[in-house]
């Protein structure tokens, strides 16, 4: 097994307000904290500029850049089995992967409630993208930023 960092960040905007409301979380977005390089994998649905480059997707973020983004975010740990989730990281990144934006909003909706996955398989929103590389729920289970914050520690 082997222990991959979480961390979580809190947003004010109205989207981060509303993913925290229906999710009843105290964070918005979830991604994967490579702390040994200093960067944060992550999906994102609004074009982000940051010193790794201009894009929107699943993106590579210095820490730095990540923490300036969020009112409040929080590391936490998680164990999966996936040995290579750097390499997996750095693939979907390079494959361009965009982001679920149908995902999110049935994680908004009552389908959400339902753990319906709306969205497409070959577009990830942050807490499918985490579940991709992390490997913790089973195939079409759609889990949210809430659902990753109970289960790591």
């Amino acid at each position: 097994m082997t222990s991959i960092k979480l961390i979580f960040g809190r947003s004010s905007k109205l989207v981060g307000l509303l993913i925290r409301l229906f999710d009843i979380s105290p964070y918005s977005h979830v991604a994967i904290y490579d702390e040994e390089n200093g960067v944060v994998y992550e999906s994102v649905g609004m074009r982000y500029k940051g010193r790794l480059g201009r894009r929107k997707g699943v993106i590579k973020t210095d820490i730095n850049d990540f923490k300036k983004r969020y009112s409040a975010w929080r590391v936490k740990e998680v164990w999966t089995d996936n040995g290579s989730w750097r390499e997996q990281c750095e693939m979907l990144v390079g494959s361009k992967t965009e982001y679920d934006f149908l995902g999110v909003i049935g994680a908004i909706w009552l389908l959400r409630l339902l753990r319906i996955n709306l969205g497409s398989k070959h577009a990830l929103h942050c807490a499918e993208f985490a579940n991709v590389v992390c490997r913790r729920f089973i195939t079409n289970y759609s889990p949210t930023v809430a659902d990753w914050h109970r289960l790591s520690k």
